[in-house]
């Protein structure tokens, strides 16, 4: 086992780090998606404020901001397309 000086994080080769705070996957895809495919977003991010508060996973921060992002893009596709009439 390796302990850094001052370091919580301890690697055990059989196991990986321990002590490592784990963040939820899900939110960091649904913060990516939010920018790229804003429905992808929304899903991602939906699944990833779920894990978090279900699982005590770090990244709920994430998670709404990605919320955010997609369904402000969302709202600003829907607005263009009404003002511009297509």
């Amino acid at each position: 086992m390796t302990h850094v000086q001052g370091s919580t994080v301890q690697l055990d080769p059989d196991r990986g780090f321990r002590g490592a705070a784990v963040t939820d996957v899900m939110a960091i895809l649904g913060l990516v998606f939010a920018v790229v495919l804003f429905p992808l977003g929304i899903v991602f991010s939906a699944l990833g404020l779920r894990n978090t508060r279900r699982d005590g996973t770090r990244g709920r921060g994430l998670a709404l901001a990605g919320m955010t992002v997609s369904l402000l893009v969302a709202g600003t596709i829907v607005l263009l397309v009404a003002l511009t009439g297509l």
